[in-house]
């Protein structure tokens, strides 16, 4: 991944997490002064002119310019915008496997995409429904020897009961590389 294709988290004028954007359209934010970068160790808010002068850290990912090195930051404050923009909480497939983090709900076992399904816990024929109380993440493996049965008769238990998240923990794909340092702002980002 392109370093300015990095993910950057982005926090409303309140500090609340509202959104993840790719590195450019951060520094571009930062530039105009519709947003501030956020020093994640001492929580200060940098200007454009302030952030370029700041020194650069064994830690940090940089962009080198025609003026120097410019650090990237890992999450940026909006300026004006104080809304807690939401994501509708859909019930899609994408946002089950963030909900539950690609992992089996049956083995607690990484699953890559490929390797996963969504399992209806109560299957359809048996008339479960599509809702966030009975669909979650299982291996291929699992979900096929599940089959049209509920755990109870297929011998299996969920690790956790299925539920509809909190929308903070759909910011986060499960997938992308995130910094530890959005732990501080994101509730359910492990």
């Amino acid at each position: 991944m392109s370093v300015m294709n990095k993910p950057v988290l982005v926090l409303n004028k309140v500090w609340m997490p509202i959104r993840v954007i790719p590195t450019y359209r951060a520094l571009v934010l930062i530039y105009a002064n519709k947003a501030s970068a956020i020093d994640t160790d001492t929580y200060y808010a940098y200007s454009w002119e302030d952030w370029i002068k700041e020194p650069i850290k064994e830690s940090d990912s940089i962009i080198t310019s025609s003026s120097g090195d410019v650090r990237i930051p890992e999450v940026i404050v909006l300026s004006t915008y104080d809304k807690v923009y939401r994501k509708d909480l859909r019930l899609t497939k994408r946002n089950i496997y963030i909900r539950d983090g690609l992992k089996c709900q049956y083995t607690g076992v990484d699953v890559k995409g490929s390797d996963a399904d969504i399992d209806h816990v109560i299957p359809r024929s048996q008339g479960g429904k599509n809702s966030w109380e009975n669909m979650v993440v299982c291996s291929k493996e699992v979900n096929r020897r599940k089959a049209n049965r509920t755990p109870e008769q297929a011998g299996l238990k969920l690790i956790k009961k299925p539920c509809k998240p909190n929308s903070d923990i759909l910011l986060i794909d499960p997938k992308m590389n995130t910094p530890k340092s959005w732990n501080k702002f994101v509730k359910g980002n492990n």
